[in-house]
């Protein structure tokens, strides 16, 4: 069977600034996975439409291939299956409009859509005309059995393939989940050579990921899961909860693969929690060390505070890494332990940071204000722990506001209290705006706070902070102009 997976572009708020281009990890697994029975492309639409940005509605700016050219490609390479990916709820209308575009180019190709909004809303995602199937959970197993089932036309063992939901009659079916995949050295390493890889260097150069880093880099995943119960993550619904690591060895072998064939000397590690297991995180640091590997890395994505000591922050240090995010969320440990259900000892923040200065790892810190059951001293807490650990060595802070993601117990929470903003929409989640209001604070509250607390920022003024105070709003657009994602949208964690 012929399968052209597809990277939708990119439409996100202006207040995010100029777009960078991120590598589809979930495509490029499922590629590989795929590749081996069957003929596969991928159209990465904003990679290789870096720099044309189009203006939507004043406020929003679209990136990538024109649905012209998408079209084109479509029908040059003629697939029998296009699947799609929409890894954050706030970009799900371009997923939909190029499932449209491909039921134009043939009515005949059928529409497959993964990631984590298809797996968290997979019966308003069949409401769309145009799809025809969702993927719920890991997707490179279900895309091959579903693959390998129509390319057998066997349509009435469609209900066999798990991780699948589906119109039928007028009517959705939802298989039974499938299970996880345990062992993720049995994956292929990312089919990264069917990405549009001069395109992506070209594109970092000018717009880098990671702000101040322009050397050529590669993200990467070394285990999947997490094992805790944060109420705002959504990671869960495509991961789930049983954190599984693949071998230092295999983890390794791919940077070794990365590094000799694309030149990479910089490695984004896109794990929820890369060092939860101390032992294997020391072996992949040895191993890099040992084979000489000179690449630098970082988490961006953050590593749990009670999963460093000083003796694995040196040897990380060893290896190449430079910059490593905690997520404390809180400084209120009332906060983290029953609100947010994060349960992190606060004092190991400090001593985590204050480590990671010691031998030399650059640290940034994620929070959250605007939390259901959080008051605004709450919040000053926070931005005053923001302060103390900026003394102790963390040079960056991100600030986001508590979004209530689909499928999370944060939205289920807003939506029972009646805390939702009213009339939410997927694209509502991708904007920079509190979708959440209590009675101990409202939107404008939370600008305000957001606004003073980014302030703790090296770069940030008293005359900014000044100006904030007058006009939040307007100024927080400003502050989160580089800030784009963080917490909000972990994009592409497949």
């Amino acid at each position: 069977m012929r399968v052209c997976l597809v990277n939708p572009p990119r439409t996100q708020p202006k207040t995010w600034g100029e777009p960078s281009v991120y590598q589809p990890m979930d495509l490029v697994y499922v590629a590989a996975v795929l590749e081996k029975r069957h003929e596969v492309c991928i159209i990465d639409a904003p990679t290789e439409g870096w720099n044309k940005l189009e203006e939507i509605g004043g406020n929003k700016i679209r990136q990538g291939l024109t649905k012209e050219e998408i079209a084109t490609r479509i029908r040059k390479w003629s697939p029998e299956m296009a699947v799609i990916t929409i890894p954050f709820s706030g970009w799900s209308p371009a997923a939909f409009e190029t499932a449209s575009l491909v039921k134009e180019v043939n009515k005949n190709i059928v529409t497959v859509l993964i990631g984590l909004h298809p797996s968290a809303r997979p019966i308003e995602c069949l409401a769309q005309p145009n799809v025809d199937f969702v993927v719920i959970g890991e997707p490179e197993l279900t895309v091959l059995e579903l693959a390998d089932t129509l390319e057998q036309k066997n349509v009435d063992k469609l209900k066999e393939v798990k991780g699948i939901a589906f119109n039928e009659n007028g009517k959705t079916i939802r298989t039974p989940a499938r299970p996880v995949i345990e062992d993720l050295d049995s994956l292929p390493f990312p089919a990264r050579h069917l990405l549009p890889m001069k395109e992506f260097f070209e594109a970092a150069k000018k717009r880098p990921i990671s702000g101040n880093l322009k050397k050529p880099s590669i993200r990467m995943l070394t285990s999947r899961g997490c094992n805790h119960n944060c109420i705002f993550c959504s990671n869960y619904i495509v991961m789930e909860r049983k954190w599984r690591a693949r071998s230092p060895e295999n983890v390794v072998n791919e940077i070794e693969q990365i590094v000799r064939t694309y030149g990479i000397k910089q490695v984004d590690f896109l794990d929820d929690n890369m060092t939860l297991d101390k032992k294997r995180m020391e072996a992949i640091c040895d191993l890099i060390k040992k084979r000489k590997l000179d690449i630098e890395w970082c988490t961006p994505n953050g590593v749990r505070a009670d999963c460093l000591d000083e003796e694995l922050l040196a040897k990380m240090k060893a290896s190449g890494c430079k910059r490593i995010l905690i997520a404390p969320e809180s400084g209120v440990q009332r906060i983290v332990d029953q609100v947010i259900g994060k349960k992190q000892d606060l004092k190991k923040v400090e001593n985590a940071v204050a480590a990671a200065k010691k031998v030399g790892i650059e640290v940034g810190c994620f929070f959250i204000l605007g939390f259901i059951g959080e008051t605004k001293e709450d919040m000053k807490a926070t931005i005053a722990f923001a302060h103390k650990l900026r003394k102790l060595g963390a040079d960056r802070f991100y600030f986001s506001y508590a979004t209530p993601l689909y499928g999370t117990e944060l939205y289920e929470q807003a939506k029972r209290g009646g805390f939702l903003k009213p009339g939410l929409t997927d694209e509502a989640l991708a904007a920079v705006e509190p979708l959440i209001e209590t009675p101990e604070f409202t939107a404008d509250d939370l600008r305000m706070l957001c606004a003073e607390a980014n302030l703790v920022n090296p770069t940030l003024t008293r005359d900014r902070l000044a100006r904030a105070t007058r006009n939040p709003k307007k100024a927080i657009k400003t502050l989160f102009a580089r800030r784009r994602m963080t917490h909000q949208a972990k994009t592409s964690h497949t």
